[in-house]
């Protein structure tokens, strides 16, 4: 299977668990939303302190976030990106992060990557959707970038890789913080 399949498979997975958790939140809640975009405070860490709930219901107001319930699991795959080494460990498309090598990322292109996946303004929005296909996240720390990709396609993630990529990074490794911070049983 080529990785863009995959990616594409992992993608499909999700969001097919997300419109589930999506419509049984619907049947649950007398009033609610799901993708409602919040604007945070200073202090967040989140990229432009903008972040997408998956679910907020109304009376009384509550937020509500998709544990998926299955999880693909995989032999680590690598390869290569361009000019760098590419490990996917785990990927899990609502919780990714991107270990890099790279220096300095440049700002120009994760902001308008975030805009365009993010989408603040709503351009792209299609009430005929069933998903807004937008990330709900975007952390950026020295050397690894968090994004939970929410309901975006594919595209999202191969055009943060390419801007890893372009920074320089010689070396990618691919994981989640749930791989990271296993709950024990």
């Amino acid at each position: 299977m080529e990785n863009t399949d995959f990616v594409t498979q992992l993608r499909e997975h999700y969001v097919a668990q997300f419109i589930d958790f999506v419509e049984h939140q619907q049947k649950d809640s007398a009033k609610g939303a799901s993708e409602v975009k919040l604007k945070l405070s200073d202090k967040s860490g989140i990229f432009d302190h903008l972040y997408c709930v998956d679910f907020i219901k109304n009376e009384p107001t509550e937020i509500v976030e998709l544990q998926p319930e299955n999880i693909l699991v995989f032999d680590p795959i690598s390869g290569g990106f361009g000019q760098s080494s590419l490990l996917i460990e785990h990927l899990r498309w609502d919780d990714v992060i991107i270990y890099h090598d790279a220096d300095n990322l440049p700002e120009d292109q994760l902001s308008q990557w975030f805009t365009k996946w993010f989408d603040p303004q709503d351009i792209r929005y299609n009430a005929d959707n069933q998903v807004g296909e937008v990330i709900h996240s975007l952390v950026i720390e020295p050397h690894s970038v968090s994004i939970d990709f929410g309901t975006s396609q594919p595209t999202a993630f191969w055009d943060m890789l390419a801007i890893l990529e372009s920074a320089k990074t010689t070396s990618m490794r691919i994981t989640s913080s749930s791989a990271e911070n296993p709950v024990d049983p």
